[in-house]
Formats: C-alpha cells, sequence, structure tokens
C-alpha cells in the first residue's frame, strides 16, 4: 500500500514538472519569436538600403565593363576616374530606388570593379593578338 502512494506521488510531481517545463518553453518560444519579428522589421528596413546599394553596384559594373572594354580596345590608359559615368554616377537611378547619394556610391564602386575587369581582360587578349602577328 506504501508503494502504491509513493508511485501516485511521484507520477504527480513527474505531471506537474512537464506542465511548468511545457509553460516555460513556450513562454520562452513567445520571447523568441517576439525577437525574431523585431529582427525582420529591421531587416527589411535596411533591406531598403541593401536593393539601393546592390542596384547602384549593378548597374555601375556593367557600365564599367563595357566602359573598361572600350578603353582597353581604343588603347586608351586606364583611368576609369575621367569616365563621365563614372563622374555623374546616376546612370540607371529611378527615386524609387531609395537614397540617391547611397546608390551613386554603390554605383562607383561596381563601376570601378567593371572597369578594371574589362579593361585587364581585354588589355591581355590585345596583347597576344598584337604577338601572334
Amino acid at each position: 500500500m506504501k508503494t502504491n502512494k509513493i508511485r501516485h506521488k511521484l507520477t504527480n510531481l513527474a505531471a506537474l514538472s512537464a506542465m511548468i517545463f511545457g509553460l516555460t518553453l513556450l513562454s520562452m518560444t513567445d520571447a523568441q519569436a517576439q525577437f525574431r519579428g523585431n529582427r525582420q522589421i529591421l531587416r527589411v528596413e535596411r533591406g531598403n538600403n541593401n536593393n539601393v546599394n546592390r542596384i547602384g553596384r549593378a548597374q555601375g559594373y556593367s557600365d564599367g565593363l563595357r566602359e573598361g572594354s572600350n578603353a582597353a580596345r581604343g588603347r586608351k590608359r586606364h583611368n576609369p576616374y575621367g569616365e563621365g559615368k563614372f563622374k555623374k554616377a546616376t546612370n540607371g537611378y529611378k527615386s524609387r530606388f531609395g537614397n540617391r547619394e547611397a546608390y551613386k556610391q554603390s554605383y562607383r564602386q561596381g563601376f570601378l570593379r567593371g572597369y578594371d575587369e574589362a579593361y585587364r581582360r581585354n588589355n591581355r587578349v590585345i596583347r597576344v593578338n598584337r604577338r601572334s602577328w
């Protein structure tokens, strides 16, 4: 009889412990979900700026590739800073993208990268072709 009472108390204690553990877990999950929600809001706010940067960098890179390739083929010296598109840095910009200055900065970064890649690539091809003559 005594063992049944002990077993019954242990069962009740285990059930109570499980219930407390479950409630603790639920409250932690709710707090984590709230924290995750706040992080997502911040990410969306930052995402607008990231879009401006991404779009500007992509447009600048594309324009830089074109201008760098033209400069190398025209046997001009490597000078991305002298290019009009680099100076203006607004090619492809639309007001819906967001901050114009952020776009210009990203555009110039992309332009320099694209210009350098294209100039080096085309300059190498021109040198190789000259040697084969």
